[in-house]
């Protein structure tokens, strides 16, 4: 991976907020604070992965980022252009340039569509009206992630689960877009195909130079395909930094913790006494006060539970954290 000031940036975030509102009255709305003053970047050809614990907000930073969802305060620019608060027929011209692999394939696809219908309605929607030419394009698309093109006409219910992902993934590269969010794209397959469809994963970004933003929960996954990872904590980032860096070295402690529940596969390994996360996860719809995580953390001083720690770096990485683990 190059240098980071020679790469571009092709999407960054800046005090990016979303709350759902769940009750209350006007004056008092009760809110879920789901992603909470988050900055991040994204730069063109790279794997930014992000990691955290069910319920942290990463699927919906996901959908913020490509405005499936609508931001309730923030910034959020791709290639220069801030796509926050354009008019939807404006971002029709940015949106092909972006695009999406949903966590389930059975739920993803619509079962009354063939493939054929499937993978050629992004083309349709952008243009693409000659029969002849959607064919030879659609069929191009199903070699290119392993479906065989005999099977162009049949329906979601007739392929494996593994299958039926690589559809979805023909589907998201068929504009040739700049940007794919991965939302947990292998979660719901077996372990023994998940490996194939990451490979898959890494053979398309080379041919196509794609971006990828990749959510997970599966840090053994994100260490195989990820350059960069950014930690998040209810609604909040912790920590971000190179792949290898942050594995070897965490700098916040729920990094660390993350880390510790990793399996090991070596069982002389396991014997090794890890610290492990007590307590419940705080409620995003009360988090607590300063740094969200300090009710579970053994480190924490008076400061954590009154301040909201700012952002340090130390080179390429960035931890928020009153004391991290220098």
């Amino acid at each position: 991976m190059e240098n980071k000031t020679e790469r571009k940036l092709l999407l960054e975030a800046r005090h990016l907020v979303k709350e759902f509102p769940i009750g209350g009255s006007k004056k008092n709305p009760v809110v879920v604070h789901a992603v909470s003053d988050v900055d991040l970047e994204i730069y063109e050809g790279e794997t930014l992965a992000l990691v955290g614990e069910s319920g942290c907000g990463k699927s919906t930073l996901g959908r913020l980022l490509i405005r499936l969802l609508e931001p309730t305060s923030g910034v959020i620019k791709f290639e220069g252009t801030n796509i926050a608060h354009i008019s939807q027929s404006e971002f029709t011209k940015i949106r092909r340039q972006m695009q999406i692999i949903f966590q389930d394939p059975y739920a993803s696809l619509n079962p009354r569509m063939s493939v054929k219908a499937i993978i050629s309605e992004p083309l349709n929607t952008y243009g693409m009206k000659d029969k002849k030419e959607l064919e030879k394009r659609v069929k191009e698309l199903m070699q290119e992630v392993g479906i065989p093109k005999e099977f162009y006409d049949r329906y979601p219910h007739q392929f494996s689960g593994g299958q039926r992902q690589r559809i979805g993934i023909a589907r998201a590269i068929a504009l040739n877009p700049k940007l794919i969010i991965c939302d947990e794209p292998v979660s719901a397959l077996d372990v023994s195909v998940q490996s194939q469809v990451l490979n898959l994963l890494k053979d398309l970004q080379e041919q196509h130079k794609l971006t990828y933003l990749f959510i997970s929960h599966d840090l053994s996954v994100v260490k195989f395909i990820a350059d960069r990872v950014c930690v998040m904590f209810l609604g909040s980032i912790c920590e971000a930094g190179a792949t290898e860096a942050l594995y070897s070295h965490p700098l916040h402690p729920y990094t660390k913790f993350l880390l510790n529940a990793i399996p090991k596969a070596d069982p002389r390994l396991r014997s090794e006494e890890k610290e492990l996360l007590s307590g419940e996860i705080p409620s995003p719809v009360n988090p607590p006060s300063g740094c969200r995580f300090h009710t579970r953390c053994p480190y924490a001083k008076e400061i954590c539970s009154s301040k909201v720690p700012e952002g340090r770096k130390y080179g390429d990485r960035v931890v928020f954290c009153h004391f991290p683990l220098e």
